[in-house]
């Protein structure tokens, strides 16, 4: 299995955290000319998307997709465990974390040099990103640690690099994003599990060199 990726991709990252967590370990290949939006790259992955999966014959593109693909392919260590509405509340959380919460923070993309920095578009970015990462709080387990229950599921994939960009981005436009109790003891326990933070810890160098370069822009 191959998988195509990019250093600074968040979703990336997150299907990284998946293979992670389950124990696996595709051959990791960026795409060909250095670039997704390359001929080259379209004529493998047509969407032009990373990441992506070649499997055989099979080409399989979108973090969701993938994820779930692997954790059939490979029933050990359940991306999705319980039963079907327990099942339900993990996908919930991961797609929570793709629709509504990654997409307000990357239309700050554009704002992180001040050379292209426009106050209006920040502070309407910054409070949607607020209000959806505030409904976070709510949706995390009560119990936890992790954000479906007692262990890292599909649940805690994609937020963790979302987070680290926010971590960064955030407080170069003059905002930072609260976080309740169980967002807290959601992220202490992140932070301790050495599947999540073997991946997380050159994705974090990567967003600090990003923003570096962005922040002299």
């Amino acid at each position: 299995m191959i998988l195509y990726w990019t250093p600074l991709s968040s979703y990336s990252a997150k299907l990284r955290i998946a293979c992670a967590l389950k124990g696996i370990a595709p051959e990791l290949r960026l795409p060909p000319d250095g670039s997704y939006r390359s001929e080259a790259y379209r004529r493998i992955v047509p969407t032009g998307t990373v990441p992506a999966l070649v499997d055989g014959d099979m080409t399989l593109a979108e973090s969701d997709a993938i994820a779930e693909y692997l954790d059939e392919r490979f029933p050990g260590r359940p991306l999705l465990p319980g039963t079907a509405r327990e099942r339900a509340r993990i996908r919930f959380l991961s797609r929570f974390h793709d629709l509504h919460l990654e997409p307000p923070l990357r239309a700050l993309f554009g704002q992180a040099a001040p050379s292209t920095r426009v106050a209006a578009v920040v502070e309407a970015r910054c409070a949607e990103f607020a209000r959806v990462h505030a409904l976070l709080e709510g949706f995390l387990d009560e119990a936890g640690p992790f954000a479906a229950g007692p262990v890292p599921t599909l649940a805690d994939c994609g937020f963790p690099p979302t987070l680290a960009i926010a971590d960064g981005l955030l407080p170069m436009l003059g905002h930072e994003a609260a976080q309740g109790p169980r967002t807290t003891r959601w992220r202490k326990a992140i932070a301790a599990e050495p599947r999540i933070e073997a991946v997380m810890a050159p994705y974090r160098a990567e967003v600090a060199r990003w923003l570096g370069a962005r922040r002299g822009a």
